[in-house]
């Protein structure tokens, strides 16, 4: 494992987009985010493995706040929920997981509430953790790895700009049991460069 940086850069406790805003999870939380997890667990279980198996119960997701509270200020993992600036409406969950600290290199995952489905707002908040992550914790390369056959998440790398590197055929079970491909998608910090001034 990477040794970690003597000081490690701050990430912002917040950030804010056009519509929506993301931030890592409060416990007041807790009711809301298991709410939407509940709503949507037919639809995200088919690509998430955790919402089948997890987050059963209100008290699953309050120890789940809880510990990604605590891994934000330990600078572990940098989990957020993504909220509705107009409405207030909690509307999914964002990660930007640390990969190595020497590099940095940093991999990000999403997930969105029934119902906000296509309407712009994971694309947005996936612009927002991107450039938190080169231009405030100082990334290398961020990376988005998604089932082959979710064509709804790979649009959102494809839409902004991410490189395809690779498929890697058969290198785990989709939640049916059958063998899956992953795509895996990436920056660096030059390709953020240039894709980044695009972003709309």
């Amino acid at each position: 494992m990477s040794s970690e940086p003597q000081t490690l850069p701050e990430p912002p406790a917040e950030l804010r987009g056009e519509r929506v805003l993301i931030r890592p999870y409060r416990p007041e939380d807790a009711p809301e985010v298991f709410a939407a997890i509940n709503e949507s667990r037919e639809r995200i279980k088919v690509w998430l493995p955790w919402a089948a198996e997890g987050h059963l119960s209100l008290a699953d997701t309050e120890e789940f706040v809880e510990r990604r509270a605590s891994q934000w200020q330990e600078h572990e993992e940098f989990t957020l929920g993504i909220w509705d600036i107009a409405s207030g409406r909690f509307l999914g969950g964002a990660g930007l997981h640390i990969h190595s600290w020497d590099v940095p290199y940093f991999e990000l995952g999403y997930w969105i509430r029934e119902g906000e489905v296509g309407k712009g707002f994971v694309r947005e908040a996936v612009q927002l953790q991107t450039r938190m992550a080169f231009d405030t914790l100082g990334a290398n390369r961020v990376e988005i790895r998604c089932d082959a056959r979710n064509s709804r998440s790979r649009h959102i790398p494809e839409s902004l700009g991410f490189i395809l590197e690779g498929r890697h055929r058969n290198d785990a079970r989709h939640t049916d049991g059958s063998l899956r491909d992953t795509l895996v998608f990436a920056l660096t910090r030059e390709d953020f460069a240039r894709v980044s001034a695009d972003w709309t």
